[in-house]
């Protein structure tokens, strides 16, 4: 190939004009070729000296086009034009090449004596003995002979300036300890946020009623700006009057179109906004003469603080505002404050220096409707981190709103009932009716795999399915392949594989997941006559799935629309893995064949997926036999018997006490929660429930 030039081989390559010129300029080419991996080296000749940033291009371009694990090229210049100015570019290509000489070679002198180079570094004794350990001059030397023809012994040594670099260096680290424990964090959070999403989804995945907007319980408290008349403006959840604001502190000015205060920390200069004070506080300066004042303020979606020091004898305002925090009068503290945005040097967090303070009111929300709802679902700030309302406030709203009944339900605990219970005798009313409950964390220690009423053997006929669709929602999405197998005895004894034309477009994720295309579904059966078609197969056996919940959850929908009864008991080979593999981390179908040693499979097909999900039940089958497991009913109590609600996922449960003895029981199952199943959160277990279920109501 030496005679070929550089674009007669790398014929796809086509460069920018500079890059092209260059390897127009090259002679005597020579490539070097191996194909698994991909690895290229060129050798190319020049008459005079080029740059090597164009180089390290054209290498990085090569690179990705061919999709080469590797792409080298190696200039070589005439010798007569080599002198010291070139080194440089000779220690980068040595970092390239594995040698230490990023950052050590900055600030370094050199001599050419004939035979040696000498290369004086800004480094101690120390810095010097990590560069040549990692055999640095030799490839220095080599590097510079390649490129051009120069032999030369390479030698380094300490050089002027090597405590300023040293202080330098350890400055760099600092600096770079700071940006990865940074970077960290960052990392930790979005993991996180991942390990959210995926929990969701699966959530999602297992539930066929999930409802994402109520589970993450999406606020109506935005932080936006809403005009409701000339003079009166929301911002999140609190609605502000400003028809006749008083000026308490600083120069007048209009309230037109205030910044809501989740917005203030993009702003800069003069800001106009509004807010409830919610906190005081005063400290002395040491002269004594003036005042450090801190007023909190909040719109009910966001807070920032006001920030100001005064002389002493401009204080009234202030300690004003602090006895109304202190006494709770929130119609006394409505703030409408121009300011001028800052930042504090100590917290990095933003905040308002007032200019003005104008004291205005707020208009109390309420409940217009004619029929007023019962709200079964309501937390106090008992419930830490998920409400700010008293349990006080909770009762004098509702009575307010003209509510006739009301709920208090906090997370795993009855803190709010003394409060609730004072606050209605104090208030006099005999119209409101409290609903004492609980937001329970409950595990199902009675888990089982197998859902419906009929049991067969392990040996008699069952059906193994799995479905191809186009989205988790089986309301929004639709089937787009089922694939069965009829298993008896161990073995395969029929197979059933349908498309299903879903009657609208599968998009490019689902078909990158699957293979499954618009045109492999077009002309299939739709939806109820695929079901019907599984139906014939499938009669009224058992039903295996993978997750069945999801599959289940679909065939259940379908059936809804198509008006076809849905009645076969199923099974879910996931509980039942976590029972036989308890092992496994993860009970990924591909995991559990991977760990059954079972083969490749074409994961993500419907046909495939079942084929391979009868192959994992028949294996786990023979293990719970081994164990003395002989049918499903069995199965159901050993599975029950070794199930520990400390390591169970917890989910939200409503409980309602609808009598003394109902509340008797709640009583018990708090007290059991916090002193026998407390991990993390307490744990009310079905089975403990269900010894403590008269006079409750679950929801």
């Amino acid at each position: 190939m030496a005679d070929k030039k550089f674009f007669d081989v790398f014929s796809r390559y086509s460069p920018d004009t500079p890059k092209r010129e260059l390897l127009l300029r090259a002679h005597s080419p020579k490539f070097r070729y191996s194909k698994d991996p991909m690895r290229v080296e060129v050798d190319l000749y020049f008459d005079s000296h080029e740059d090597a940033e164009l180089i390290y291009e054209i290498e990085d371009e090569c690179r990705t086009l061919y999709g080469a694990e590797s792409f080298k090229i190696l200039p070589h210049f005439p010798k007569e034009i080599f002198n010291m100015s070139y080194f440089n570019e000779i220690a980068y290509e040595a970092a390239l090449c594995g040698a230490v000489t990023n950052g050590f070679f900055s600030g370094a002198s050199y001599s050419d004596s004939g035979d040696e180079i000498s290369v004086k570094i800004p480094f101690g004794a120390f810095g010097v003995d990590f560069v040549k350990r990692a055999n640095t001059e030799q490839i220095l030397s080599n590097i510079l002979l390649s490129r051009y023809g120069v032999s030369r012994r390479i030698s380094i040594s300490e050089g002027q300036g090597s405590d300023a670099r040293h202080e330098e260096w350890e400055r760099r680290r600092a600096d770079i300890m700071v940006k990865a424990e940074a970077e960290s964090r960052e990392r930790f959070i979005e993991e996180r946020a991942i390990a959210k999403r995926e929990r969701e989804e699966q959530e999602r995945a297992a539930d066929p009623y999930y409802d994402f907007e109520s589970r993450a319980g999406i606020s109506s408290a935005t932080g936006n700006l809403e005009i409701i008349a000339d003079t009166t403006y929301r911002v999140g959840a609190t609605t502000y009057d400003f028809s006749s604001p008083e000026t308490i502190f600083g120069e007048d000015f209009d309230i037109v179109e205030p910044t809501p205060l989740a917005k203030i920390s993009a702003m800069r200069g003069r800001v106009l906004t509004l807010g409830t004070a919610f906190e005081v506080t005063m400290k002395e300066t040491r002269a004594g003469d003036k005042t450090n004042c801190t007023i909190g303020i909040s719109d009910g979606a966001s807070a920032i603080y006001l920030k100001k020091t005064l002389p002493n004898e401009e204080l009234g305002w202030v300690k004003d505002l602090a006895g109304a925090v202190k006494k709770n009068k929130k119609k006394e503290i409505n703030l409408a404050v121009l300011g001028k945005v800052q930042t504090d040097k100590f917290d990095n967090e933003p905040y308002l220096s007032p200019i003005g303070v104008r004291k205005i009111k707020t208009l109390e929300r309420m409940d217009t409707a004619s029929e007023k709802r019962v709200e079964l679902h309501l937390h106090s700030n008992m419930s830490q981190m998920d409400a700010l309302i008293t349990p006080a406030e909770i009762v004098n709203t509702a009575i307010r709103w003209g509510h006739k009944a009301i709920a208090v339900t906090d997370h795993g605990n009855v803190q709010a009932y003394p409060e609730i219970m004072l606050a209605l005798e104090n208030s006099g009313n005999e119209d409101l009716k409290i609903l004492y409950g609980i937001e329970a964390y409950y595990v199902n220690d009675t888990e089982r795999c197998v859902f419906g009423s009929h049991y067969p053997s392990f040996d008699d006929e069952m059906i193994v399915f799995d479905l191809e669709t186009t989205g988790l929602s089986n309301r929004t999405c639709k089937i787009i392949e089922i694939g069965a197998v009829k298993i008896k005895g161990g073995r395969v004894i029929d197979e059933f594989d349908t498309f299903v034309d879903p009657e609208c477009e599968i998009s490019e994720e689902i078909t990158a997941l699957t293979s499954i295309t618009n045109d492999m579904v077009k002309g299939a059966p739709k939806e109820r006559e695929a079901i019907e078609k599984v139906f014939e197969f499938a009669g009224d056996r058992l039903l295996i799935a993978h997750n069945a919940n999801f599959d289940v959850g679909f065939v259940r929908v379908a059936c809804e629309r198509s008006n076809i009864p849905f009645e076969n008991t199923y099974l879910d080979t996931v509980g039942l893995s976590k029972y036989v593999n308890p092992e496994l981390k993860k009970h990924k179908l591909n995991l559990i064949a991977e760990h059954y040693k079972l083969g490749d499979f074409h994961h993500h097909r419907a046909s495939d997926d079942a084929r391979m999900l009868a192959e994992i039940f028949f294996v786990m089958i023979e293990r719970l036999k081994s164990e003395g497991v002989g049918n499903f009913e069995q199965m159901v109590d050993a599975m029950s018997e070794k199930t520990d609600p400390l390591k169970l996922p917890s989910h939200h449960m409503i409980i309602f006490a609808k009598n003394n003895e109902g509340l008797k029981n709640l009583y018990k199952l708090i007290s059991k929660s916090y002193l026998n199943y407390y991990k993390r959160f307490p744990r009310i277990p079905k089975s403990e429930l269900v010894k403590h279920r008269e006079g409750l109501i679950i929801g």
